[in-house]
């Protein structure tokens, strides 16, 4: 099956969206799709993208094609995106699949154009932009793709209607994603972080941005109330690093700054427990976008597949996925307090640990890889 992508990405870059559609279109190729991806790159020349992109995200520079613009400017970079994916694809031999996360490519090509095609959004439209994301998901020719149970709902509620055909799939991960014992964990994580080294109790590891809302003022408390335990945190825009290191008195937390998303993976399963303490309100670094209550976030997928046990924030859309005490620990989002007393939990019950341990990466490898997510957007294609 010939398939095209169309993204509102830039590539490469730290964004989230990026991350998503690189390794959905990595997930596409590997089930047998020749996909093409449509998107910005960071770089004038187009011929060092596939190996920036290799570099970035992991993902082998030549699993699929790249119809790309570029632009100094970062003014209207969707709509520059759309405007090269619709000139292509018209051109393109029929009966072609389209997965569009890009949103005005898919009100061209699928109101006003009537071509099939997959329709994936992960937020709720506000202005202008509201109005087309409502006629997009009512056309009888498009299936529109959400990242959970609960942003469908929210979805019709905001519209006014539902839309027309629709499939929830999860975010996922990276398929390989292979556990380390726990008695080398240590070892092997002192072999690439010095402030490993030491006689920590516990090493416990966040990644993520440093945005409002992300939690990482828990992780704070919780560094301050246990001095006994390692806290890593990776991630980060440079300025909110200098903010932290610079506004952080503890010897036991350690802003660990932006690594790549490999070795993001690796680290992961190295560390004694990974953390996810999501607020109420979570922000994705855009005025205006809160995601907490439809979220599906790409690095619980990650964190499910590192094997090792997880706490996290208990939230409604999180269980769509999370089971307290089966394949995670869930607690109260601000109580540090129960974060701290999970944490003791887990140290004082290795069996326990071990047990959701395994039950996370077993259920990761089942149903939340991106070559599983593929399969189910390719039979959805299909069906168009």
């Amino acid at each position: 099956m010939r398939f095209h992508y169309i993204a509102p990405s830039t590539l490469p870059s730290r964004s989230a969206n990026s991350v998503h559609v690189v390794w959905q279109c990595n997930g596409l190729a590997q089930r047998g799709a020749d996909v093409t991806l449509y998107a910005k790159r960071a770089m004038p020349d187009a011929q060092q993208l596939p190996q920036a992109v290799e570099t970035t995200y992991g993902v082998g520079s030549t699993a699929f094609r790249f119809e790309t613009v570029y632009s100094a400017s970062t003014l209207g970079d969707n709509l520059r995106i759309a405007r090269h994916a619709v000139r292509c694809i018209r051109r393109s031999e029929p009966g072609d699949a389209i997965l569009s996360r890009n949103l005005y490519a898919s009100f061209a090509l699928a109101v006003l154009y009537r071509m099939p095609l997959l329709f994936e959004t992960h937020q709720l439209e506000s202005g202008p932009r509201k109005w087309m994301q409502r006629m997009i998901v009512r056309c009888p020719w498009v299936t529109t793709v959400l990242i959970s149970g609960h942003l469908a709902v929210y979805l019709e509620q905001h519209l006014g209607t539902a839309p027309h055909r629709m499939l929830v799939l999860h975010d996922a991960a990276p398929e390989w994603i292979t556990p380390v014992p726990t008695a080398e964990r240590r070892g092997r994580l002192c072999a690439l972080v010095d402030v490993a080294q030491g006689p920590w109790k516990q090493v416990c590891g966040y990644f993520g941005h440093l945005y409002p809302g992300r939690g990482v003022e828990v992780v704070e408390a919780m560094a301050a109330a246990r001095p006994d335990v390692l806290f890593l945190v990776y991630g980060g825009t440079e300025a909110d690093l200098t903010r932290k290191r610079n506004s952080n008195p503890l010897s036991n937390l350690s802003f660990m700054g932006h690594v790549s998303h490999p070795m993001a993976r690796q680290l992961m399963c190295l560390v004694d427990v990974l953390l996810m303490p999501y607020q109420q309100s979570v922000s994705i670094g855009v005025a205006g976008h809160d995601t907490a209550r439809w979220m599906s976030p790409m690095k619980m997928f990650e964190y499910l597949g590192a094997g090792v046990p997880i706490i996290s924030s208990d939230l409604p859309v999180l269980r769509e996925v999370l089971r307290n005490g089966e394949n995670c620990l869930l607690v109260p989002p601000a109580d540090v307090g129960v974060w701290t007393a999970a944490l003791t939990q887990l140290d004082d019950a290795p069996v326990l640990a071990a047990r959701i341990g395994a039950t996370a990466h077993m259920e990761y490898q089942r149903q939340h890889t991106w070559t599983r997510r593929a399969e189910q957007i390719l039979a959805a294609a299909k069906q168009l």
